[in-house]
């Protein structure tokens, strides 16, 4: 199994500590902050806690160079932290998992895609809607559907990392969207008003994809619905490993709500990950389209 060096431990960072822990994986954790790094130290107390990047590397290689083993890093850091810190952990060969997004540019996505193919690494990116038993179970639409996506938050993203919506919610409906639909949109139209972004997705055999996402709506939503000839497929984080089926009157359910938890199933995912994952570079490519295009 890899042993994990988890880089940021705030308010996500504090969730995948918990998973990689619980699975066996976590080794180290590093936060600057020192009120974050104290409670690194009080509730991890094998893990080596470490201030920055350097001190971790450091204590990796060890005095004579042969230090404790660490396989891979996991990134929930602020977005536009990302780049450095996974070209740096490539660069010292080991593998990365990045929570999402990717990278705040395509190009810098697409380097570490590259690099990580060259170094012949593992590279994985957070896309925590995937994982939910109910997206799951939904089917990939072959031929024309129509897919609505809301990601609403009643007040501010719960995180200061990710006060802006573009980096906060997109990624996750952009991701979304791309499951679904993997092609490129013909077209796209979008709107954004102060924290909510709607965004209507066109493509070539007629499906059509409808995002919308904000903060500060006053009330909060995660439904994904998929219409496909007769049918109707529905999922609602409340249930996160149930999909809803609607065929004319009769509705059916898939999966169970005692499911296993979305995060460690990712986190399980990343352990187990081999390759580069195209879908991250793929979402901040989208997003720059739809910001190209927001009026």
């Amino acid at each position: 199994m890899k042993k994990v060096a988890l880089v940021g431990y705030g308010h996500w960072g504090k969730n995948l500590a918990r998973c990689f822990n619980e699975l066996g994986a976590l080794v180290a954790i590093v936060d600057a902050d020192p009120i974050r790094f104290s409670l690194a130290k009080d509730t991890y107390l094998r893990a080596q806690i470490c201030k920055d990047v350097g001190s971790l590397l450091r204590w990796i290689e060890g005095d004579r160079g042969v230090g404790p083993q660490v396989d891979a890093i996991v990134i929930a850091t602020p977005p536009e932290t990302h780049y450095d810190i996974a070209h740096q952990a490539l660069n010292e060969r080991m593998d990365v998992f990045i929570e999402k997004p990717m990278t705040t540019n395509s190009e810098e996505a697409k380097a570490l895609c590259d690099l990580a193919k060259f170094r012949k690494l593992n590279l994985m990116v957070g896309h925590i809607y995937l994982h939910n038993g109910g997206v799951k179970a939904m089917p990939i639409p072959v031929g024309k559907a129509e897919l609505y996506i809301q990601l609403l938050n009643e007040k501010g993203a719960p995180s200061d990392s990710t006060r802006d919506v573009v980096w906060a919610g997109l990624p996750h409906v952009c991701s979304l969207a791309l499951h679904f639909f993997p092609d490129e949109p013909e077209s796209i139209w979008a709107k954004r008003d102060k924290d909510r972004i709607r965004v209507v997705l066109n493509y070539w055999n007629g499906s059509t994809a409808y995002l919308d996402v904000g903060d500060n709506t006053g009330r909060k939503l995660r439904r994904v619905e998929l219409d496909w000839g007769s049918s109707r497929y529905l999922f609602d984080v409340k249930d996160p490993n149930l999909c809803y089926l609607q065929s004319g009157i009769e509705v059916k359910s898939f999966g169970t709500s005692m499911g296993p938890e979305p995060l460690m199933e990712e986190c399980k995912a990343f352990l187990e990950y081999q390759g580069v994952d195209l879908m991250g570079p793929k979402v901040v490519k989208l997003i720059e389209e739809i910001i190209s295009q927001c009026t």
